[in-house]
């Protein structure tokens, strides 16, 4: 998860002789067979000297399909020391001779002691006195990064966890630690950990409901991201309404990897993350990586037609999920599926409205979909949408259209201030009314005094374009009466009325 430290130029040096030394014991006993053959002469001396070739045609052979550069070579030293041997003892080589006792004493020690130095390996002793001697060099570390979350990133740190094994303890000393720095890289070493030994993820989970520093929490609701408990992961899942927003962003990605698994031990918190009305500005739930499940996109429905933060949060973490299939993998049975819950009203108006944004920034809202949009049974924020999409789309025409004309008209006369500045935004861009805004600029805050002021010049635009509508066409339908493009009138209008 974090990222390496930087390489340095005399890293590569004890690699280059990690190898040569790997090579030079494979052929070990290869010269000893060879300089066994010359002190010997006849049939042992035959035996010995093909013996010592085919040793070094199996070395050459290994070094050649890169298998002596992987990380253990004990079973084929192993094997090799072995066969030399059988063919010192074929060659008649055991004899009152102090090189054929010589050799006889390399041939055996040698496996002897890479078998010892595996067994040793094995059980844990080296990687774990490695991660006790690097532990206690973060704990006694006088020099650390200004930025507390500087601190993950450590070379320190990635070695710790490298060397942690199946082992945590050394690391989880750490956390008894008063500085907070020490206490986060001990947490970092720990980030995504598979293996914890039994009380140990309790322990962290414990520490990270009592830490005081969001990034220390943070930390520690990373380190367990991997847990397979049912217990663990509902008690996990209370951090997803942590107060701090890092730590909600921390718990967010632990958590979502694995919805497959983990959705319905964690469906009671993420409710209540999505309703808490503190918790709004968040947005969608991210599940980086992966696509919801249909047990998660089923309750995330459901919950899109509650009132309130939950609704809303619900229909933003479908959209997401849904634009997320549609990079990935554009299907034309899912784009059906998405219109079809568009243009029907069982859907919740919050998902219909992220929807028809979806859909048209990847240019699937059609024609007919846009139409049945614009419809007065529609809420205001999707009759808006559809309005845009209509207006853009006869930009270049002299009259625009009049069911758009109409919807931004009645739009403007809802008591709802937020709604209004988006129409204004609308009426600006497509149709050339001053409508105050500054162009390409987000829209004002609401209560301040820019917004009253554009609201009040969109409904003076409005008033405008009912009188218009008056005096041109008194009888005939909406629908079908032109609405003419005059951009100074529009303006003139306005500022008349303002007046």
């Amino acid at each position: 998860m974090h990222a390496g430290s930087p390489s340095r130029p005399g890293r590569a040096f004890p690699s280059t002789i990690s190898r040569w030394l790997r090579l030079a014991v494979l052929f070990v006993p290869a010269l000893l067979l060879l300089c066994g053959s010359a002190r010997v002469e006849g049939h042992a001396q035959t035996v010995l000297l093909l013996g010592g070739l085919f040793q070094m045609l199996v070395v050459a052979t290994l070094a050649f399909t890169r298998q002596v550069w992987g990380q253990s070579i004990g079973s084929a030293t192993t094997a090799l020391y072995l066969i030399a041997l059988a063919w010192l003892w074929l060659g008649d080589g055991i004899r009152q001779d102090w090189f054929s006792h010589f050799t006889q004493f390399v041939l055996l020690m040698v496996p002897l002691l890479l078998f010892g130095l595996q067994s040793l390996t094995d059980s844990g002793a080296l990687q774990s006195r490695r991660a006790r001697l690097l532990a206690g060099r973060l704990a006694n570390r006088k020099e650390w990064p200004a930025d507390l979350n500087d601190c993950k990133n450590l070379p320190e740190v990635k070695a710790l966890r490298e060397s942690l094994g199946r082992d945590a303890s050394p690391a989880l000393a750490l956390l008894q630690n008063p500085r907070p720095q020490v206490r986060v890289a001990a947490l970092a070493a720990l980030e995504f950990r598979k293996y914890w030994r039994i009380g140990q993820a309790e322990l962290v989970l414990r520490f990270a409901r009592e830490a005081k520093e969001p990034l220390v929490r943070a930390a520690a609701v990373s380190a367990l991201a991997n847990l397979d408990a049912r217990g663990l992961v509902e008690q996990m899942a209370e951090f997803l309404r942590d107060p701090s927003q890092e730590v909600r962003r921390a718990a967010n990605e632990a958590l979502l990897w694995d919805t497959e698994n983990r959705w319905s031990w964690m469906r009671p918190a993420v409710r209540a993350a999505l309703g808490d009305p503190l918790l709004q500005g968040d947005g969608p739930l991210r599940f980086d990586g992966i696509l919801l499940k249909p047990e998660a996109v089923s309750d995330l429905s459901a919950w899109s037609s509650e009132k309130g933060a939950l609704g809303l949060r619900a229909a933003l973490t479908l959209a997401a999920h849904y634009g997320r299939m549609l990079h990935e993998q554009p299907d034309a049975a899912l784009i059906r599926t998405l219109k079809q819950q568009l243009a029907g009203p069982q859907a919740a108006p919050a998902l219909r409205i992220e929807l028809a944004q979806l859909l048209r920034t990847h240019g699937e809202l059609d024609a007919s979909l846009v139409t049945h949009m614009i419809d007065g049974g529609n809420p205001a924020s999707l009759r808006l949408i559809a309005a845009d999409v209509l207006l853009a789309d006869n930009q270049a025409a002299d009259f625009p259209n009049a069911r758009a004309v109409n919807a931004l008209r009645e739009i403007a006369r809802l008591p709802n201030r937020e709604m209004a500045l988006t129409a204004a935004d609308v009426v600006q861009r497509r149709l050339n009314a001053d409508m105050g805004l500054a162009l390409g600029q987000p829209l004002p805050p609401l209560h301040s005094r820019l917004a009253a002021d554009v609201t009040r010049r969109l409904m003076a635009w409005a008033a405008q374009q009912e009188r218009a509508r008056d005096a041109v066409e008194p009888v005939e339908d909406l629908h079908d009466s032109p609405v003419p493009r005059d951009k100074g009138s529009d303006v003139i209008g306005l500022g008349s009325a303002l007046r």
